[in-house]
């Protein structure tokens, strides 16, 4: 099966841009041992709005990124995130066709 990745954007409420920050560093620290299957995660702010994130998680399939969203302790990391958030975030999900790495 191919890694699945989810894209969201999302903007932070006046104030709270730290925040969303340390609530995905939370993230990293704890549900991440929980979360079969997953590989990896990126959170950007937008160097013209800093209070406008994009992120990406990648799974390792989508049958493990499924069990990750549909666990309950991720619903509850994913409600207090909203909580910190204009809005919903803008989602897209999909199936990676193509990944490239160099060095850094």
């Amino acid at each position: 099966m191919a890694p699945h990745m989810t894209h969201f954007r999302m903007r932070a409420r006046t104030g709270e841009r730290q925040k969303v920050i340390d609530h995905f560093d939370l993230w990293q620290r704890g549900r991440r041992h929980q979360a079969a299957g997953f590989v990896r995660f990126v959170l950007c702010s937008n160097v013209n709005d800093p209070e406008e994130f994009m992120a990406y998680a990648m799974f390792a399939d989508k049958k493990a990124y499924d069990a990750n969203s549909n666990h309950p302790d991720q619903h509850l990391w994913y409600e207090t995130l909203r909580s910190y958030l204009v809005s919903d975030p803008e989602w897209f999900d999909g199936t990676v066709e193509v990944q490239r790495m160099g060095q850094v």
